[in-house]
């Protein structure tokens, strides 16, 4: 049975998470850019790491792998910390 892309990008910010980055995964992710919800992966992580974390959480990360991304806004304005983006 293959995984949905919802379940991978959780179980990759859960995996993100416990390395020390922020990270969550939104199943209706919508930006000006993007005119539908995507389920998208934001996180502070930088890109190589994204990709390592999907290889090592999906059955087939080939077809989980994120194409895009886009710079996030921070949820609390002012807050010190790494840019987010979120990768669909």
């Amino acid at each position: 049975m293959t995984e949905t892309r919802v379940e991978v990008f959780a179980n990759c910010a859960g995996l993100l998470t416990r390395m020390g980055f922020t990270a969550r995964a939104e199943a209706a992710y919508k930006d000006a850019r993007q005119p539908r919800p995507v389920v998208a992966l934001v996180t502070d992580a930088p890109e190589m790491l994204v990709g390592y974390a999907v290889a090592m959480v999906a059955e087939d990360p080939q077809a989980h792998l994120p194409t895009r991304s886009a710079k996030v806004p921070r949820v609390a304005l002012g807050k010190a910390g790494d840019p987010q983006f979120a990768w669909f």
